[in-house]
Order: C-alpha cells, then sequence, then structure tokens
C-alpha cells in the first residue's frame, strides 16, 4: 500500500483511490529509503504473496462489475470515546473509463459519477454537485482525487489491489488461515505499515476476489478501524444512463473549492 493506503489513516495508503478516489506522500516520508533501522526490509510470506498475485491477476482479468459493500468506520469524539458510522454502498465499474458509486450512511449520502474525462461529485444531504474535468482513465482520476485529499478507503484499495500496488509500504505480511466470509471460504492475509495494520480477506478456488477488507490506524486514541464487506458481481446490468448525471431537482452547482465536505468523500 502506499502511503496515501496508498492507507492514509480512513484514505488508505493502500489506494492513493480513488476509488482510487482518494488515495504517497506521508509513509512514503517516514519510509524513505536508507536507514534499515528506520526502514526494516520488507518481508511478505510466500503463501501471502502468492494468494495477492492470483488476487491482482484476476482482477485485472474483468472489465466490468458491481461490488455492493457493508462498511463501518470509527470516530473517535471527545474524552476519547469510540464512535462507529455505517454505511452503505453500491459501486459500478467499466473499464478502462466510467465508475459510477452511491453511498448512503450515518454520516453523509454521496454519489459519484465519472465518464470518460468528467467526474460529478454528488451530496444530496446539501443539495449541490461538483462537476470537473478529469484525467481519461480511471487510475489517472483516482490518482487525482486522492492527491486531491478526497477521502475513499474501499475505491483506494480496490484500485491498488488490480495494480499490484498494495504492498509498496508494507512491513510485513503472512497468511493467517482460512476463514469463510458470507459463506465463502477465504484466505485472510494481515500486513503492517509505518502506522497502519490491515487485514484482507481473498477468496478462496477461482474467483479470488477480496471479500473484506479491515484498516487499523495505530498510535492514535483508539486504535480506530474502518471496515468492509464486499459483495460482488461479476456480469452487472449496466445500462446507457448508469454512467449519466441527472442533476436532481433543486441541486445547485458548486465550485470544486468551495466548502462542502460531503461532496469529496469517496467510499
Amino acid at each position: 500500500m502506499k502511503p496515501t493506503t496508498r492507507v492514509r489513516t480512513h484514505k488508505l495508503v493502500l489506494w492513493a483511490i480513488p476509488l482510487a478516489l482518494a488515495l504517497g506522500g506521508p509513509l512514503a516520508a517516514q519510509e524513505a529509503a536508507g536507514d534499515t533501522a528506520v526502514n526494516p526490509p520488507q518481508v511478505i510470506s510466500p503463501e501471502a504473496q502468492a494468494v495477492l498475485d492470483r488476487m491482482t491477476a484476476h482482477l485485472q482479468s474483468l472489465t466490468s462489475f458491481s461490488i455492493e459493500t457493508d462498511a463501518s468506520r470509527d470516530e473517535v469524539v471527545a474524552y476519547g470515546y469510540k464512535v462507529q458510522n455505517n454505511e452503505h454502498s453500491f459501486i459500478t465499474v467499466q473499464r478502462p473509463n466510467k465508475l459510477r458509486a452511491e453511498v448512503s450512511g450515518d454520516i453523509r449520502n454521496r454519489t459519484f459519477v465519472y465518464d470518460t474525462g468528467k467526474l460529478t461529485m454528488y451530496s444530496p444531504d446539501d443539495a449541490v454537485y461538483v462537476l470537473v474535468d478529469a484525467p481519461d482513465t480511471l487510475g489517472g482520476m483516482i490518482g487525482n482525487l486522492l492527491d486531491a485529499g478526497v477521502e475513499m478507503p474501499l475505491i483506494d484499495v480496490l484500485y491498488q489491489a488490480a495494480a499490484g500496488t498494495l504492498t509498496e509500504a508494507v512491513r510485513s505480511g503472512i497468511l493467517v488461515g482460512t476463514s469463510k466470509i458470507d459463506g465463502a471460504a477465504c484466505d485472510q492475509l494481515a500486513f503492517r505499515q509505518a502506522n497502519v495494520d490491515w487485514q484482507l480477506w481473498v477468496e478462496q478456488g477461482d474467483r479470488p476476489l477480496p471479500r473484506k477488507i479491515v484498516i487499523t490506524t495505530r498510535y492514535e486514541i483508539g486504535d480506530p478501524q474502518y471496515q468492509a464487506i464486499l459483495h460482488w458481481n461479476l456480469k452487472p446490468k449496466i445500462h446507457s444512463a448508469t454512467f449519466v448525471f441527472a442533476p436532481p431537482k433543486g441541486a445547485t452547482a458548486i465550485a470544486f473549492d468551495t466548502p462542502a465536505p460531503s461532496v469529496v468523500d469517496a467510499p
């Protein structure tokens, strides 16, 4: 994972997302090459690497898919209380340049629609949306969003998983064993970065898809976590309007730099 999870706190230095929508920097700076006392050599077990390699090859073979997710993220509030916020998202991807993500949750609701160089981010809670030019590929669009500080841990993870860069900032990684997610047997992997621990569950068999992700931010009060369970559809029904944003009645277009926090947080 790259620093901006590329896992960034809740922004995975994993994706660098968007979707990698947001998702280095911070971890890369801390792990600059040179001092092995500060930067111990990377140690990933052959068994864990083999699972990652299978997953990456399978993800790269997909041309279109949809993912329904149930996620939670911890929020540390006054006096160190840790509150868990839940959210549900539905993501549809058509490579190389189309994506739609709809997210509803305890903190905010938002929609992202991307199609060949145009990205719309919509916040129904504020009745505002942003339309911006974006790179012509998903990878470029996600990288830009991550660099702009858009938070999208799930998309970040998926993007870096497909690119094969999940472990760039990893110091150690192991295969924990077998675990079941929604009845499917999965390989459970565990990794450590400078300030982040993360776990990944990858389905066994001929569908080596990521089925669960857990990210723990160390050295913060309460060691807050982000976790998501992923439900995949590899033959989604994609309609002509899937990647088109039609502003709802009463919605107002705003500039990207106008304060509206709920517009720019991704899954």
